[in-house]
């Protein structure tokens, strides 16, 4: 089942808290979006419907076994993301966050796994190291416009 941007956004949200407290009550995840506590409690039902989460009448919610799958994704998109834009980059932590939760639901899966890895190597690569420097920048970046070096 696809789930919406909003749905995502909540599943993130009860993940991130999950990770402080022991139990997750609509209170706390109104606060944490800065929402009315009404329109929590649509989403957690949408949620329920859909499988992603439990919640006993009036009770605390928690994530299933395929809402926590999903949270997971979306927490990890989100991070990557946010890695990506600050430290590669070089956008504020401020700037970065923003920008990962505007990128975080349209990205592909393989694109994250990209970044997770050119991450790892400019974490981990020193720039004297001989397998960190580009052979030919020409075959990084080959030129076929004969101005910027992209095709438009």
């Amino acid at each position: 089942m696809k789930l919406t941007i909003k749905e995502e956004d909540y599943l993130e949200t009860i993940y991130r808290l999950s990770a402080n407290l022991d139990s997750i009550r609509i209170s706390d995840i109104a606060r944490s979006r800065g929402v009315t506590m009404p329109t929590v409690i649509s989403a957690i039902s949408r949620l329920k419907e859909s499988g992603m989460v439990n919640q006993s009448y009036y009770g605390k919610v928690y994530l299933t076994a395929a809402g926590k799958e999903a949270a997971t994704e979306v927490y990890e998109t989100h991070s990557i993301l946010r890695l990506f834009f600050g430290e590669v980059l070089g956008l504020s932590m401020e700037a970065s966050e923003e920008n990962a939760c505007k990128v975080e639901h349209g990205i592909s899966r393989e694109v994250i796994e990209r970044l997770k890895k050119l991450i790892y190597f400019m974490r981990n690569c020193s720039s004297k190291a001989e397998n960190c420097r580009f052979r030919n920048i020409d075959n990084v970046f080959p030129q076929s416009d004969g101005e910027t070096g992209f095709n438009q």
